[in-house]
């Protein structure tokens, strides 16, 4: 499920695993389908995995964005129009309603409806019917309705900006697709899959990820989550040299989570680098090189040293018998 499927959502996640399995269930009924989740996190693909599950995968998908409509178009890009029913309606056409007949309309944050506009949408629901604007002939409706939402809708519909009857007449199976920060498993093949896509699309050479690489996809937090991770990947697809991919090649915003610095292997009775003082000056140099997103040049600067210094000293911490490279980017 999901990551073996190139279209659908990557789920390798147990509780993802488990939504999609929940997902995929409901789409064999017609139950109107809210799906919640932060900016970014793919419920687009989540509600298109929905519908090719259906029995209307034959049928059209059509999705609207509500955020994205002007208010004062919204009614008439939802229900349609009749011939000169308001001011550069020159033609009759068909909403999206009547597009998506026989199959699945995705109102995609729903949220962002205008309240007067509710009401409308709340008795084309209950009705399985929609007047054109202008016009005074119900079509009939056979349609599957999934919405999506960024915001609590139970909070909206407590601070007045959500209707209350709407919102239990859309949520009769709600399904919360969680941010990518929670999903850390799911991480490193989504962006596999992404940059395959990539990829394809730019008829590039393969190109991988580095061990580093994924433990940075899985210590960064993605606010801006799938969106996010997708323009890192095109940004680092570019960047890279040498078909492999490295964690300076995100050019990440924010900061990256790594585990902390483990003990230094223990040494010969020299003592060469056990003492407190060589420990703490490995410790500087990992903390430097994770700030600098394991860029050596900019961490050598930052420490006053010279690159060939700093490659000395990395080198005298290997013979430690440490793994610098897992060190520097083991996710926490």
């Amino acid at each position: 499920l999901g990551a073996a499927d190139s279209e659908g959502p990557v789920a390798v996640e147990p509780a993802s695993t488990q939504l999609l399995a929940l997902a995929a269930r409901v789409a064999k009924s017609d139950s109107t389908v809210l799906i919640s989740g932060e900016s970014g996190t793919g419920k687009e693909v989540l509600a298109r995995y929905i519908h090719q599950h259906s029995s209307r995968i034959d049928q059209p998908f059509v999705a609207i964005n509500c955020a994205a409509i002007p208010d004062n178009m919204l009614e008439a890009t939802l229900f349609g129009h009749e011939k000169g029913s308001f001011t550069g309606a020159i033609a009759a056409q068909a909403g999206k309603f009547e597009q998506a007949d026989g199959g699945t309309l995705l109102l995609d944050e729903i949220s962002e409806m205008p309240l007067g506009l509710q009401a409308k949408l709340l008795r084309v629901l209950q009705e399985r019917e929609v007047e054109r604007v202008g016009g005074r002939k119900p079509i009939a409706l056979d349609i599957r309705v999934i919405a999506t939402t960024n915001r609590d809708l139970a909070g909206e519909v407590a601070a007045g900006r959500f209707r209350e009857d709407l919102y239990y007449r859309l949520s009769v199976f709600p399904l919360a697709w969680r941010p990518l920060r929670e999903r850390t498993a799911d991480i490193v093949p989504l962006a596999e899959r992404l940059l395959a896509k990539h990829i394809s699309k730019m008829k590039h050479a393969p190109v991988r990820f580095s061990a580093q690489a994924q433990a940075c996809l899985m210590g960064y937090p993605w606010p801006g989550n799938v969106r996010e991770l997708d323009n890192a990947i095109q940004r680092a697809l570019i960047l890279q040299q040498s078909g492999l991919i490295e964690a300076a090649d995100f050019c990440l915003a924010g900061p990256v989570t790594y585990a902390p610095l483990p003990a230094v292997a223990s040494v010969e009775s020299s003592g060469a680098l056990g003492d407190d003082l060589r420990r703490h000056e490995f410790e500087m140099i990992i903390d430097t090189l994770r700030a600098e997103r394991g860029r050596r040049k900019e961490a050598a600067e930052r420490l006053g040293i010279s690159p060939r210094t700093l490659r000395y000293k990395l080198a005298q911490m290997r013979d430690a018998g440490m793994d610098v490279e897992a060190y520097l980017f083991a996710a926490t």
